[in-house]
């Protein structure tokens, strides 16, 4: 299956990912300078599973902040380590702070992922996090930075509508939090 079967492949952008020193700075900053906000902090998050993109074990260790600005929802991540050194290239490899990627959630991951593979922009990380599928690839030659792509679900979904939600009417304060899950 190529790209031109999928057209579009992509559709509307879900979200801009940035990688950063520090995540309290970042959300400072950015909130104080565009009004986005407010921003939900996940500190060392837990993935499921992590593989390289052809299926070696691999790690990934990370927190991120998410917020919303207007129409679109913007993640400050840090990375605290990852192997192998072709996964940990891939997320590093930058001066920061950096727009890393921008994502995508998909219907159909499976065929999106085998596409972008076929087209040059192969997976260099898969991770799983309960029913949520994510494939980082490296498409900077392509388009000038790294795509993120999620598979759609209904958790997803309702993570990024609490975030979209907290942003209606905002007032500016308290732009960093913890979510409330219970």
């Amino acid at each position: 299956m190529s790209i031109s079967s999928l057209r579009p492949l992509l559709g509307e952008i879900h979200h801009l990912g940035y990688v950063v020193a520090d995540l309290r700075t970042a959300v400072a900053g950015f909130s104080e300078l565009t009004g986005a906000g407010p921003f939900f902090l996940s500190e060392n998050v837990h993935l499921d599973e992590v593989t390289t993109g052809s299926g070696a074990p691999a790690t990934y260790e990370h927190s991120s902040a998410i917020g919303q600005l207007g129409d679109i929802a913007v993640e400050f991540m840090t990375v605290h380590s990852s192997s192998p050194s072709s996964v940990q290239s891939s997320l590093t490899a930058f001066s920061l702070p950096a727009l890393h990627h921008v994502a995508w959630a998909v219907d159909d991951w499976d065929a999106v992922v085998r596409a972008l593979d076929e087209e040059g922009a192969p997976s260099y990380m898969k991770a799983r996090f309960g029913e949520m599928r994510t494939s980082y690839h490296d498409a900077s030659h392509l388009i000038g930075h790294h795509l993120e792509i999620h598979r759609k679900n209904p958790d997803l979904t309702a993570f990024f509508g609490m975030i979209r939600e907290a942003s209606i009417g905002w007032d500016g304060s308290d732009a960093l939090r913890t979510p409330n899950f219970g």
